[in-house]
């Protein structure tokens, strides 16, 4: 069972959806509220709807793509723990757990969805969709070449998968941030797709499913609440990417040292230091 014929497959959907996107005109629905006694607008537009729809689609294709896997085929309806670390793998985890493979591929999706419609002209907007055919095929085939931790090639599709996360997760903060939306809006989006981002990171770690789940809503929390203090700052949208950049990869990092058993204050002080002087040189050089 070849997984790239499924992953080809579900590439090719995704971006038939995504090139819908610029022929849908359908109605905008909103609906007026209060949160914390301030007026808050939700509304229900295209781009919800298909992405509604094309993160449904993911989660089925990417489902299809893990069956392929022989690691998975053998384990008797089973999943390995997620990329446990060879000295000490853990057993199996249910079959439940291959949600945790969702989560690059629709944050992905997602940040496409965001982006498209800002492309100036056609030409970027046709580059864009190409670039996100591509982003989308090499993490459906990292993520299948990484469903077992014994399996050549491995550490490569791991790094290669913790590389692309980084940059969705980069180009998801500057959209956001760009957008000067309201907090509950902006702080919401980057929490729940920072949250999925940091499940592709963390499910590595190999520990129990309910563990790597709280871990990574932590993470996601404390991006959303970040995003929510620097909206009442005049920041360039770039600058604002960066510190949170910056805040997504030591809340990351400190996650993977506790699931695995190694946080020390002398692991805490490095990433605090790694952090300020990040800061630091945003500070300096961003606009």
């Amino acid at each position: 069972m070849d997984y790239r014929d499924r992953a080809s497959v579900l590439v090719w959907v995704i971006l038939v959806g995504l090139a819908a996107q610029r022929f849908l005109d359908l109605p905008t629905r909103t609906w007026e509220t209060e949160f914390f006694g301030s007026p808050v607008q939700i509304s229900i537009t295209a781009n919800t709807i298909l992405g509604v729809l094309l993160a449904a689609l993911i989660a089925s294709g990417v489902e299809a793509v893990v069956r392929a896997h022989p690691q998975f085929l053998r384990a008797g309806m089973t999943i390995p723990a997620a990329t446990a670390p060879p000295q000490g793998r853990l057993p199996g985890t249910s079959i439940h757990a291959r949600w945790m493979y969702w989560g690059l591929p629709i944050a992905v999706t997602v940040v496409a969805i965001l982006l498209l419609p800002l492309a100036p002209t056609a030409l970027y907007w046709a580059l864009g969709l190409i670039a996100t055919g591509v982003a989308l095929g090499l993490s459906l085939a990292g993520l299948y070449h990484t469903t077992d931790p014994f399996q050549q090639g491995y550490r490569r599709a791991r790094l290669g998968l913790n590389a692309l996360t980084y940059t969705v997760a980069l180009l998801l903060f500057l959209v956001v941030y760009s957008t000067r939306a309201r907090s509950i809006i902006s702080a919401t989006e980057i929490w729940l797709v920072s949250s999925l981002l940091a499940l592709e990171l963390l499910r590595g770690t190999g520990r129990p499913t309910v563990m790597v789940t709280l871990y990574t809503a932590i993470v996601g929390l404390v991006l959303g609440q970040a995003t929510w203090v620097l909206n009442y700052w005049r920041l360039h949208s770039l600058t604002g990417g960066m510190v949170l950049l910056v805040l997504f990869y030591s809340a990351v990092g400190l996650a993977q040292h506790a699931l695995q058993g190694r946080i020390r204050r002398r692991i805490v002080i490095e990433y605090g230091l790694i952090a300020l002087a990040a800061l630091a040189l945003i500070w300096e050089f961003a606009p």
